[in-house]
């Protein structure tokens, strides 16, 4: 049986306070196994994804999703922070993941390669063409965990999010990976009324939503899970507001579509 949790408040916050303690909720309650923080889509500064980073200290893994495959300043930059590995959006080739493994290879010593959690983003169709391809290419092996962005790659195919046979698809990819023993999340658009849904038609092995990962686990409640999580990021909005990390109007807009995603 489901366990019955409160999910996380909206409540204004000062600079620092209780982030972990929120964090730690999170993964205690729900599973999360993840902070995603991101120079791509989220547009986050280096001084921002320090702070929070290291607010995650040690209640959940800090991975950093960076402009693409070869972005090496992004790299560079990146490393000497609290974070404990890299995400690569938009591989769409072998070579784009040799190019994102051989950046990563070229600012770091074989100790801190090997300890570095590296993950890739298949979210368009030229992409999951060239699957097959990218899962047998020697770098693959370096290859910790692979997210199926779905709203950019059904975005990328023209077709409706849930519709029946782009679902079909996302679920052959999902299998696919499985298959060659790399942990599969799936993500894009997420909301607590398709969590559930979603979970049992493509059974990942984690699913996320912009900035927390849960690993997925039986008698979890994800639905109360997805709502604790958008609640955190309107959280994260509201602070990094308040240290103008962002501007005021992206903060109103932002946690105004997370509303939505909250209904």
């Amino acid at each position: 049986m489901k366990s019955k949790k409160t999910a996380l408040k909206v409540v204004p916050v000062k600079p620092g306070q209780n982030l972990r303690s929120e964090l730690l909720l999170l993964k205690k309650q729900f599973g999360a196994c993840g902070l995603k923080l991101s120079t791509e889509d989220a547009a986050m500064s280096l001084e921002q994804i320090a702070f929070w980073a290291e607010s995650a200290g040690n209640a959940l893994p800090a991975m950093v999703k960076i402009g693409g495959p070869n972005a090496r300043n992004d790299i560079k930059q990146l490393l000497p922070m609290h974070i404990d590995g890299l995400i690569a959006p938009m591989v769409e080739s072998p070579y784009g993941l040799e190019n994102f493994i051989a950046a990563v290879r070229d600012f770091t010593t074989p100790m801190q390669f090997e300890r570095l959690k590296k993950q890739i983003n298949i979210e368009t169709e030229t992409a999951v063409r060239q699957l097959d391809s990218i899962l047998s290419a020697p770098e693959a092996k370096y290859i910790d965990e692979i997210t199926i962005g779905c709203s950019d790659l059904s975005e990328s195919m023209k077709q409706p999010r849930w519709d029946a046979s782009f679902m079909a698809l996302v679920v052959q990819v999902v299998k696919k990976i499985q298959k060659n023993n790399i942990s599969v999340s799936v993500g894009g658009g997420i909301t607590p009324d398709t969590i559930e849904g979603l979970l049992e038609q493509v059974r990942p092995d984690k699913f996320n939503t912009r900035v927390i990962t849960f690993k997925v686990e039986p008698d979890r409640d994800y639905r109360l899970a997805v709502q604790s999580a958008l609640r955190f990021e309107i959280l994260m909005l509201e602070h990094d507001s308040c240290h103008n990390f962002i501007s005021r109007d992206e903060e109103k807009f932002r946690i105004k579509e997370l509303k939505k995603r909250l209904k």
